[in-house]
């Protein structure tokens, strides 16, 4: 029976369920997971255990990373590209350091405040089905830790911007709290996860490859067992 950790290219469109439910089409097994729920707006790493390699997902790395990019000037009600715009502001004059400067108030422990179109939970109820009914619910502000924030470019109104943060981080937040701090306002305008317990981009598998390679796709040479995944722990071996 096919156990283990599955990491896929989650493209731009579909939610992180939707990816699984395709796959779960392909291959005959019991369960799917994944360790992390990347927006539908959003690409990138998208770690998922297959069977009982699903308990597998509470003991990987938490961190993420992301290559984000953030648009100066334009708020919207979702914090991305998606959402309906709020407020358009003229960008001020600034120098690419003036930008990493500004940036790097964010790196450390920090209080961030969640989006209020998130999959985050209020009395039994997503955030985002709450606020496409009018009802949207600010959750209070939530520890997080930037791990590392870089600038990778600046050419207004646009910023490119690596980052390494903790599980439960949003880059929306993020975007959102940068153009706060700017005075102009911002949102997030595309986003890639790069990196999710453990794994990287360069591990994951496309969903056209599997669905190219159709009944006859070797799933065992895309799949990592759970010994692999958590060979970053300690091992005791016992007779």
């Amino acid at each position: 029976m096919l156990c283990g950790i599955l990491p896929l290219y989650k493209p731009a469109g579909p939610s992180s369920n939707d990816v699984l439910r395709r796959i779960s089409r392909w291959i005959n097994v019991r369960s799917l997971g994944h360790s992390g729920t990347l927006d539908p707006a959003a690409e990138g790493l998208l770690v998922s255990a297959v069977d009982r390699a699903t308990p597998v997902l509470a003991f990987l790395p938490g961190d993420k990373a992301y290559r984000a990019r953030i648009t100066l000037g334009r708020t919207t009600d979702t914090w991305d590209a998606k959402g309906q715009v709020l407020t358009e502001n003229p960008v001020p004059a600034l120098s690419e350091a003036e930008v990493a400067h500004h940036l790097e108030s964010f790196a450390g422990v920090i209080q961030q405040t969640p989006p209020p179109f998130s999959a985050l939970w209020h009395e039994g109820k997503r955030l985002y089905d709450l606020a496409r009914q009018g009802r949207p619910v600010q959750k209070p502000p939530r520890e997080v830790t930037i791990y590392q924030l870089r600038l990778v470019s600046y050419r207004a109104p646009e910023a490119e911007v690596d980052l390494h943060c903790s599980a439960g981080t949003y880059v929306r937040s993020l975007a959102m709290e940068l153009g706060a701090a700017l005075g102009c306002g911002a949102h997030l305008s595309h986003l890639v996860r790069t990196a999710c317990s453990g794994f990287a981009l360069k591990d994951a598998v496309t969903l056209e490859t599997l669905e190219a390679e159709g009944p006859s796709c070797d799933w065992l040479r895309h799949v990592i067992s759970p010994a692999q995944a958590l060979a970053h722990l300690p091992a005791v071996e016992v007779n």
